[in-house]
């Protein structure tokens, strides 16, 4: 028997058909965002440099996840992933389709990945939301955010020395970015 989420009690959907194994993957996904995140505060350490001025509630809600919302979202309307899931063969499609995500679809499920998948960034919150989505994904083979969006994402099979160089080059640079932050 299926778990059944409360979005589709309240939308009226049920669940999508379980799909095979290998095109579900929340490990491939979070070494993929991470990498995407390490690159871009990465980036923008080197461009922006060290900004002494942040807001008061920077402390709590690290606006860099926010401002990746656009720039995630222009990766998908445009290439149909972004840096870290195409070095790990993941794409992003119209359900059912070959197209690509329209700008406004790519938006809206950044935007949601943030608010949902990683709780605004917000520690513990973080935690709590990224258990939750990883407990969806495995028992329904879908987020909230791409059953929402009508969006399917696969996966090619990746050699694992590809997996454990995108995941130390995530880790490194997360690192580098809390170093910075607190720098």
């Amino acid at each position: 028997m299926d778990a059944i989420d409360p979005s589709e009690i309240i939308t009226g959907e049920s669940p999508p058909p379980k799909q095979s194994p290998s095109r579900v993957n929340p490990w491939v996904r979070l070494a993929a965002r991470y990498f995407d995140y390490a690159l871009f505060f990465t980036l923008l350490r080197l461009i922006v440099g060290h900004i002494s001025a942040l807001p008061p509630f920077e402390r709590w809600i690290p606006i860099e996840f926010l401002a990746w919302v656009p720039i995630e979202a222009l990766l998908l309307w445009t290439w149909g992933t972004t840096p870290g899931k195409a070095l790990l063969g993941t794409k992003l499609r119209k359900k059912g389709g070959n197209a690509k995500l329209s700008f406004d679809t790519a938006l809206k499920r950044s935007f949601s990945v943030w608010v949902r998948g990683l709780g605004l960034g917000i520690p513990f919150i973080n935690f709590i939301c990224m258990l939750v989505a990883y407990q969806r994904l495995r028992l329904l083979r879908t987020t909230s955010w791409d059953l929402e969006g009508k969006v399917d994402v696969t996966h090619q099979a990746v050699a694992q020395w590809r997996f454990y160089l995108v995941s130390s080059l995530a880790i490194i640079g997360m690192i580098f970015y809390s170093y910075w932050k607190r720098g």
